[in-house]
């Protein structure tokens, strides 16, 4: 018979941890705020708060008595419910993805939480383990990792491979201090700082009236000339040492790591993250760069799976996002040897400029529609909104041509490649047995000119849609002869 086993008692405390956290404010306004209040609907607030409280303390309680698991060969028994009971099973060849989360207070009680996701998209969809021993979170993972890497390798050699086997991970990438410097220029985090002294004083002075309280030899030190210098210099530097800290213990720990089968990702310093993803079911890989990592020759890469990644775990599977561009591109091949990132991509014609250019604004028209109604005058100005509206329109159609010069792409054996963006480029490359489905669309003016409209979607949560707009329609022709070939390559997961 399987045995059943409570999880962690130290659940208890987290959980009651997270609600003081989630309802400190209240508590904060309720007893020390209005503190001794005479308010029937104060005291009411309160009396209500307290017994909440005592609710929610049983609750969870009750909670960790009922709820347990089991683990064997297969995967994890799960049972749940207080009143109504639940018993479930997740075998650990759903399983996809592996995340583990370390915040500052599972250090100091050393321990971790774990978290298993399959591809389903339900509520069951994941197996969460709070608290627990980093003892128990490895043989955890251990159990899913020697499944998924004897499948994986069962599945490549066309045979059963007996035993469990965890192949040694290797390490692509750690940050040095130089990727961290680079890091904190691009992320604009040691200007918070300034921000924050800006925001401070602003309101001292609307609360004491700062500038008039100091006069005399007082204000004209503050206001000379070397004193605003040095004391702008020293701002700066405590800015960027600041800066420099924060970036650090967000990625000071980074590291970029696979073996066979699998993907690692880990991060932090005081709050440490750690990322798996099975290599196939990496279904995009997405190269990003901001302007300003352009100047910089900076890129940010994105793993897209098939999974049901939440909003934060999907931060989590991108790689180091200040990678240098062309250590990114030897990574995506390190990792993904069957994803090469192709540097000789091909331009768009120019008549996808003019097609581009010639599209209706509408959100100029809007905004014009809107300006020339209200026909604003700052500083009587009075030619402020016909003006206004030139320059826009001037941005929206340099911005399209700076999309156009931006777009490019690659159809090779077996993969898509596709860069678009004005300031911001985004490249998408993806495999071909990946793509679920493909499209062709031409508007009457495209079929005039001899232009079409591709796109792609692949598996994701949610699904991921791609177009490449304006190209040569013998290219979208050879695009879907190109996509007819994938049949050979399918493989049932």
């Amino acid at each position: 018979m399987m045995s059943f086993q409570r999880y962690h008692p130290l659940t208890i405390l987290f959980e009651v941890a997270g609600f003081i956290k989630s309802t400190a404010i209240f508590a904060f306004l309720l007893f020390v705020v209005k503190f001794g209040s005479t308010s029937v609907l104060i005291q009411i607030g309160q009396w209500g708060f307290l017994a909440v409280t005592a609710l929610t303390l049983i609750t969870l309680v009750m909670k960790w008595f009922a709820n347990r698991y089991a683990t064997d060969d297969q995967g994890f028994h799960i049972k749940s419910g207080i009143f109504s009971k639940i018993e479930r099973t997740v075998y650990y060849e759903k399983i996809q993805n592996v995340q583990r989360q370390t915040s500052f207070l599972h250090k100091l009680f050393r321990m971790t939480s774990i978290t298993f996701e399959t591809g389903a998209g339900s509520a069951d969809a994941s197996v969460e383990f709070a608290v627990l021993t980093k003892e128990e979170a490895d043989r955890l993972e251990a159990l899913v990792d020697g499944t998924t890497a004897e499948r994986a390798s069962a599945e490549t050699a066309n045979e059963t491979v007996p035993g469990v086997r965890i192949p040694d991970r290797v390490i692509h990438f750690t940050p040095t201090r130089g990727d961290l410097i680079k890091a904190t220029f691009t992320s604009l985090s040691f200007l918070f700082l300034i921000a924050i002294a800006g925001s401070l004083f602003s309101k001292l002075d609307a609360v004491f009236n700062v500038e008039e309280r100091v006069e005399g030899w007082l204000l004209a030190v503050l206001t000379s000339g070397w004193v605003i210098a040095v004391a702008t210099i020293v701002l700066i530097i405590v800015s960027f040492a600041a800066g420099f800290i924060r970036t650090f213990i967000t990625y000071g720990k980074y590291e970029i790591a696979s073996d066979d089968s699998r993907i690692y990702i880990s991060k932090g310093v005081l709050n440490e993250s750690a990322f798996s993803i099975l290599k196939r079911r990496v279904q995009v890989v997405e190269i990003t760069q901001s302007f300003m990592k352009r100047l910089l020759g900076l890129a940010e890469v994105k793993l897209i799976s098939a999974g049901g990644l939440g909003e934060g775990e999907q931060e989590i599977s991108m790689l180091y996002p200040f990678l240098p561009v062309n250590r990114a591109n030897s990574i995506i091949s390190e990792l993904l040897p069957d994803y090469k990132v192709s540097s000789e991509l091909k331009r768009l014609p120019r008549k996808s400029l003019a097609v581009r250019l010639v599209r209706p604004y509408w959100f100029w028209l809007v905004v014009t529609v809107i300006l020339a109604f209200i026909k604003p005058e700052p500083f009587g100005f009075q030619a402020a909104w016909w003006t206004a509206s030139l320059g826009l329109l001037l941005v929206l159609v340099l911005s399209r041509i700076a999309d156009y010069w931006n777009t490019k792409y690659a159809v090779t054996d077996g993969l898509i490649q596709v860069r678009v963006g004005a300031l911001e480029t985004t490249t998408y490359l993806s495999r071909r047995d990946k793509i679920i489905e493909v499209s062709v669309k031409r508007t009457k003016f495209q079929q005039w000119i001899g232009l079409a409209t591709i796109g792609f979607i692949n598996r994701a949560q949610p699904v991921r849609h791609e177009t490449l707009k304006d190209v040569p329609i013998d290219d979208a022709e050879q695009f879907f002869v190109w996509y007819a070939k994938r049949s050979a390559e399918i493989q049932v997961e």
